[in-house]
């Protein structure tokens, strides 16, 4: 289902130490609880943005038949 939408409400419930947390971090960042998951959420993005492209990356490298170096193998200075 292909949706287009420039704001989501979105009602969620969240109990005991996870309800806790997201309190403490709203209060101690000086944020409401939505800043607070709207942050949270954006930052996965992100890093799944990030990973998407190390993954390109490897693959782009990825030669067959290459010769494989071991990590032990490396003479680091």
């Amino acid at each position: 289902m292909a949706q287009s939408q420039k704001k989501l409400n979105i009602n969620v419930s969240f109990e005991n130490e996870l309800a806790q947390y997201l309190a403490d971090m709203a209060e101690m960042q000086n944020k409401t609880i939505q800043e607070v998951l709207v942050d949270l959420v954006e930052e996965v993005f992100e890093a799944d943005e990030g990973e998407k492209e190390l993954v390109k990356l490897s693959l782009e490298r990825d030669i067959p038949g290459a010769k494989r170096v071991k990590y032990e193998d490396v003479k680091w200075r």
